[in-house]
């Protein structure tokens, strides 16, 4: 299938280059912080949703923050997406427009950023969508619980590669959550593993920063799963007890991810007030760190008013 070609000789063309080599995650660090957006949704009502962002004022209220990058979710399990992707149609089995938004709002953010020199991390889920029978039939996965069969592996890299050329430098780094079971891509003799994905995401930008989320316990939060890991997925429900050591393997980027709300995305909270929060995240600064806030996002683009309020504080402070 003419996908998996032109995968294979991209992949080939990095992996001859030296497609291996480190990536420089100072920018990420020297950031000290950063804001998490879940822009999530679907049904017949999920185009709409998009062409109602208003990247305008989402960007001002980003910029009063003073945050260094911005995480955004390209789609999760319910196997809808803000930003065309004609390959991941195609495997899918579905037509223009019926999940993929025509509107390319990641491009229209990462270009409103860049002009503050703010950078777009963007969130995948590590395997595709599981409340999409269709998509995970054609794409050949099975549960997430599972190794990932090989073919998933490919097809996947596939349409991250679409994405991955699209944006080019645009994007600076990748989170991918649910990377729950490694074993389909710790077999580095098999054809798709670690690699192969890496390739599909630095295709464009070979200095994007990867990270795989396992999950919110701490054991596996800060672990570096593979070679190509530049960070920590980080995930906490909480934002605990000031932090006393950098939890993360050298030389991985210890990277702490939780919400500001009392869930992810959710209208409330902030779960700290804002002496706590600016302490919290300059101690984990002073100790190598950076700490990415969840906050919620209305359909139309516009900042939770206390999480925005708390985050304009905490930029005030730490990067006045």
């Amino acid at each position: 299938m003419r996908p998996f070609f032109s995968f294979f000789l991209l992949f080939s063309f990095c992996f001859s280059m030296g497609f291996a080599q480190e990536r420089d995650a100072t920018w990420f660090r020297e950031a000290k912080f950063g804001v998490f957006v879940h822009y999530l949704g679907g049904g017949p009502e999920w185009n709409a949703q998009v062409e109602r962002f208003d990247v305008k004022t989402f960007t001002d209220q980003i910029v009063q923050t003073k945050a260094g990058y911005v995480m955004f979710t390209l789609g999760q399990n319910s196997g809808y997406y803000c930003s065309p992707n004609a390959t991941y149609e195609k495997l899918a089995g579905y037509e223009p427009g019926q999940r993929c938004a025509p509107r390319d709002l990641p491009m229209e953010i990462a270009d409103a950023l860049a002009k503050h020199d703010i950078r777009l991390i963007l969130y995948l889920p590590s395997r595709s969508p599981q409340q999409d029978a269709q998509a995970m039939k054609t794409l050949g996965d099975v549960n997430e619980q599972l190794p990932a069969p090989q073919g998933f592996t490919k097809n996947w890299s596939a349409v991250i590669q679409e994405w991955s050329l699209r944006y080019g430098n645009k994007v600076a780094g990748w989170w991918f959550d649910g990377a729950y079971n490694t074993e389909g891509w710790d077999d580095y003799s098999q054809p798709a593993n670690w690699r192969t994905w890496a390739a599909a995401c630095r295709v464009g930008n070979p200095q994007s920063l990867l990270a795989f989320n396992r999950g919110a316990n701490r054991d596996v939060a800060f672990i570096k799963q593979c070679e190509e890991q530049d960070y920590t997925a980080g995930e906490q429900n909480t934002f605990e007890a000031t932090p006393l050591t950098n939890p993360a393997p050298t030389p991985l980027q210890w990277q702490l991810l939780a919400h500001l709300g009392t869930m992810w995305a959710r209208a409330d909270g902030p779960q700290q007030n804002d002496g706590y929060m600016i302490d919290y995240i300059r101690r984990v600064n002073e100790l190598g760190g950076v700490v990415t806030l969840d906050v919620n996002v209305s359909p139309q683009g516009t900042i939770h008013e206390a999480h925005w309020k708390q985050l304009q504080a905490i930029g005030a402070a730490l990067r006045p």
